[in-house]
């Protein structure tokens, strides 16, 4: 027998579909159950279009069933107009009389409006269900309005044996790539689901990186390049942050960035970690060794989880679980 947790599994599924798509908006799923049967599904698929509510309610075949059925959503319906209309107005105007929520919004323009409109209206409303998982998912949304800052994901490649990088003071080698094609075509995934990315200005100088989603069909992030102490460089390839990490972040967050990924190097990875301000961190290990040369950071944190690909390694840590 299916439970209100099955159903509302099935939301962040569909949810999760939406990442990299729809910021500054959260991820929401929707699903439409009569009698125990999924009649409809939605998520909210780009900034600017229509909701999971509204999405779910169109793809039910028969609207003769709306008003003896059940929705469930993975975050509280809205109740004010934006890029569209309230998705708590549409629940109501096609008569559906219980809704079930994963979680509230704690957007100021939402904030349990959205669930006092539907109780105002008669609309039966239970939540939370599943909220852990619902919040996990919007965890970058929820970061960015509660704590006013982006959510920031650190990133690095290591060797086997814990360097980052060469030693620069000898001559190069022709191919000194850590991970496999694999993990790079995963990287560059990543950057197209989150909003922006940075990078200290020695890593500017020394790899010039671009920074791009070249391997993986998905928008770039913006690029952001730290400042060296005080010192304001011109003709900056990247858009400059000044180096004191509360003001840089700040700055990002007066510019809508509800995510960025901490790319390094070591100096500005070491950083962030001093000062506690990351969320998680996403560690890269290849199965080759340099043997001497650049030392990548450590965490104290054990990681939260380890995949692993051809050979090399993924390792997931959070700051706080």
């Amino acid at each position: 027998m299916p439970t209100d947790e099955s159903f509302m599994h099935r939301c962040l599924q569909l949810a999760a579909l939406g990442l990299g798509a729809v910021q500054p908006n959260p991820m929401v799923g929707a699903v439409i159950v009569h009698e125990g049967i999924i009649i409809g599904e939605g998520y909210h698929h780009a900034y600017g279009e229509a909701h999971a509510e509204v999405n779910a309610i169109a793809s039910v075949q028969d609207p003769s069933l709306l008003p003896h059925s059940t929705l469930y959503v993975s975050l509280e319906p809205c109740s004010h107009y934006g890029k569209t209309p309230p998705c708590a107005d549409a629940i109501i105007a096609h008569g559906i009389p219980k809704v079930v929520v994963g979680t509230q919004d704690y957007h100021s323009k939402v904030n349990g409006a959205g669930i006092r409109k539907l109780q105002e209206a008669g609309v039966e409303v239970v939540m939370p269900v599943s909220e852990e998982a619902c919040v996990e998912l919007n965890r970058r949304f929820f970061t960015y309005h509660r704590e006013h800052r982006p959510y920031v994901i650190l990133k690095w490649a290591q060797t086997a044996d814990g360097f980052m990088d060469i030693d620069r003071s000898e001559e190069h080698p022709s191919n000194y790539w850590i991970t496999n094609p694999a993990l790079r075509v995963i990287t560059h995934q990543w950057r197209s689901e989150e909003d922006a990315i940075l990078v200290g200005w020695r890593t500017m100088y020394n790899d010039h990186p671009q920074l791009t989603t070249r391997l993986f069909p998905g928008k770039d992030p913006q690029r952001f390049v730290m400042q060296r102490g005080e010192d304001i460089i011109s003709d900056l390839p990247y858009t400059p942050l000044p180096s004191d990490i509360p003001t840089a972040l700040s700055i990002l967050y007066e510019h809508k960035i509800q995510s960025v990924i901490v790319e390094g190097g070591r100096q500005t990875l070491e950083r962030f970690i001093a000062e506690d301000a990351w969320d998680e961190a996403r560690i890269l290990i290849g199965d080759c060794r340099f043997e001497k040369g650049l030392k990548a950071p450590v965490l104290p944190q054990q990681p939260c989880r380890v995949e692993t690909i051809d050979h090399n390694q993924i390792v997931y840590v959070r700051r706080h679980l």
